[in-house]
């Protein structure tokens, strides 16, 4: 049976310049992969736009309780006509595959210190 998995999540960048400012490049390499990085120049609105997005990924794999998943094994990068999408590797893409899930599809927005993303993805499971 197909199914629709959806996830959605609301990030703040004021969370995200107060991340950098108090943990700087640890916390950039923690959340964020070279290529989310290189697409948005580290433009506090843009990566929380990303880490909206990875949140909403992780709502749509749903991992156990117990279970981590590397916030850098989720990459919401940018496509060659500059549109968003989700790349997935290490334990994400495991749990994806689990459950036959195609590929995810992703909306981001920032405005006013607020960004949201919002996942889509078909799941065979």
């Amino acid at each position: 049976m197909t199914t629709i998995r959806t996830g959605t999540d609301l990030a703040a960048v004021d969370d995200v310049v107060a991340a950098v400012a108090a943990h700087g490049e640890r916390y950039l390499s923690r959340v964020f992969t070279p290529r989310e990085r290189a697409d948005v120049g580290d433009d506090p609105e843009r990566l929380a736009a990303r880490f909206a997005g990875k949140e909403a990924v992780l709502k749509l794999l749903r991992p156990g309780r117990d279970e981590a998943v590397p916030l850098t094994d989720v990459a919401v990068v940018l496509d060659a006509s500059g549109a968003p999408l989700v790349e997935l590797s290490g334990r994400a893409a495991e749990l994806a595959a689990a459950i036959g899930c195609g590929p995810v599809a992703v909306s981001l927005s920032h405005e006013r210190g607020l960004a949201i993303a919002t996942v889509v993805a078909l799941s065979e499971h």
